[in-house]
């Protein structure tokens, strides 16, 4: 396959981005589910974009790099590769590291913008840090997942891996808080 015919990445990632979308209303569907949840306690609307965004960063850097290694060769399609395993680990550290700073920005901010939080720090830290673990443990495999397959199958990682992680990333975050929440008991 040539990675710069343009019309072939369209023909060949089109159903995935089509099915991708229809995930995505999905995730829509759930977090107006916990609308409810919202109306008592409005400021955990700002944790939602917080976690989708760096979930999917995450997986989007790894499968970024996962992609670069596998087409020059420095990293073989192989779950149990070392730099595989570094790149999940080292990026899921700094996942977390930025989810924590951005809550802890988040609850000082909130308030000086004239938005109750109406949480203790601790549960406000615990549901980030909740959802954020269980959003990197999906979107960090699924990132590997989809480089390796779409790379053994000859197709080019970054036409697949991008719109998976994403979607991964957005519709289990929406689930990861509305955990989150229930396990703090909100």
């Amino acid at each position: 396959m040539r990675y710069d015919d343009w019309k072939s990445i369209v023909r060949e990632s089109a159903p995935l981005i089509a099915l991708m979308m229809l995930i995505e209303v999905g995730g829509g569907g759930m977090l107006e589910s916990m609308s409810e949840i919202f109306y008592a306690v409005p400021a955990l609307l700002a944790i939602v974009p917080m976690i989708n965004a760096i979930g999917g960063n995450a997986g989007s850097i790894v499968g970024s790099r996962l992609a670069s290694g596998l087409h020059l060769g420095t990293i073989k399609p192989d779950f149990r590769d070392r730099e595989v395993l570094d790149n999940m680990f080292m990026t899921g550290a700094m996942g977390m590291a930025a989810k924590f700073i951005t809550a802890s920005f988040l609850f000082i901010i909130l308030p000086l913008l004239g938005i109750a939080v109406g949480l203790s720090i601790w549960t406000w830290l615990a549901i980030t840090l909740i959802a954020s673990a269980v959003v990197l443990g999906a979107v960090l495999p699924a990132a590997v997942l989809a480089s390796i397959i779409a790379f053994r199958k000859e197709k080019s990682p970054d036409d697949f891996t991008i719109p998976i992680v994403s979607t991964v990333g957005d519709f289990t975050g929406i689930l990861a808080i509305l955990l989150a929440i229930k396990m703090v008991g909100i």
